[in-house]
């Protein structure tokens, strides 16, 4: 009889435990880098590991690299709005119709050249809320600003550019392309090692750190720098079905590890990569033409009217344009 009871107990605390592993939550975050990819080991494991030991292992994050929940990067969006993944970590500007006002910040002109956009921004947050309502926002943050990356043609002057089909991630982007008279392409990153390798595209307009994330440096000849360029935005999302399945405490949990301090750590590490990457290429031979300063007037004044006209445009399309640059130079008048 007594051992009989003691087997009843011990299957009771073996019930327990496993109903107590059932409750865990485990979050899905995809990605589309590969998991040498500095965001990958500096922000992603890092946020799964601070939430496992906030909850004591009752809400985890498994990350999922390499497009495992979905092939390339222009569909994770898509991914966190159907509820394939928990999280993702994407580009607004590969569903730039979402992301209209957000992605003035991309263009020059919009802030003085070298603020820190993504401070700027998260001082401004709420007035983003509308083009985040089907998500939760966790993280948006800038890359280091935008060179010229050339296969195999010395971009020395705006001439130099005319009729190259330069690649670029976004609509606004694209626009900073053509004004310097080159022809954009729209392009994934993930894309664009073939296409210059192939001469499908002649150069990328992109911040530095895809020299070794993307192994761009490997079919990159010269890189100018020196003109007020564009700087692509990164986001973390959630599901928003996801997000409030989650106990308030989790919540604020999950709120105290992301935000404004995630999001500039975001920017940080970034920028390092972008540098690391750069030094690496020219210990190797790669050609950094740095623009003179007549030249970098010339690239200038093809762009100086351009964010301007784009609130114009985006105001008359119902965008809050003109109150979201006004607040962003209002901040960064103030650092």
């Amino acid at each position: 009889m007594r051992i009989s009871k003691l087997l009843a107990a011990v299957a009771a605390v073996a019930f327990i435990g496993s109903g107590l592993a059932v409750q865990a939550t485990e979050l899905k975050l995809a990605h589309f880098a590969s998991t040498k990819y500095h965001l990958h080991n500096e922000m992603f494991l890092p946020l799964a590991q601070k939430l496992a030991a906030a909850t004591n292992g009752a809400t985890t994050i498994r990350v999922y690299p390499g497009g495992e929940l979905g092939k390339g990067p222009v569909k994770q969006y898509d991914r966190v709005i159907d509820g394939v993944a928990d999280l993702v970590y994407a580009l607004p500007g590969y569903t730039a119709a979402q992301f209209k006002q957000t992605l003035m910040v991309e263009l020059p002109g919009m802030v003085p050249h070298g603020t820190n956009r993504t401070k700027v921004v998260w001082q401004n947050i709420d007035m983003l809320a509308k083009e985040f309502r089907r998500t939760k926002l966790l993280g948006l943050w800038t890359a280091q600003e935008a060179v010229l990356l050339s296969r195999e043609k010395p971009i020395r002057t705006l001439a130099d550019l005319k009729g190259m089909k330069i690649r670029v991630p976004s609509k606004n982007t694209g626009r900073v392309a053509e004004a310097w008279g080159a022809t954009p392409v729209s392009q994934p990153i993930s894309q664009v090692y073939t296409s210059m390798e192939t001469g499908v595209i002649d150069g990328v307009l992109v911040d530095a750190s895809v020299l070794t994330s993307f192994k761009l440096g490997e079919v990159t000849k010269y890189i100018t720098r020196g003109m007020n360029a564009t700087n692509s935005m990164f986001m973390l999302v959630m599901n928003r079905d996801s997000w409030k399945s989650l106990d308030k405490g989790t919540q604020a949990k999950l709120t105290s590890l992301t935000g404004a301090e995630m999001s500039e750590g975001g920017r940080v590490t970034m920028d390092n990569a972008a540098t690391r990457a750069l030094d690496a290429w020219v210990a190797k031979g790669g050609q950094v033409i740095d623009l003179t300063p007549e030249a970098t007037a010339e690239f200038n004044r093809a762009t100086d009217a351009l964010a301007d006209k784009v609130i114009a445009e985006l105001q008359a399309d119902g965008v809050n344009a003109k109150a979201w640059a006004a607040a962003l130079r209002k901040s960064a008048g103030q650092m």
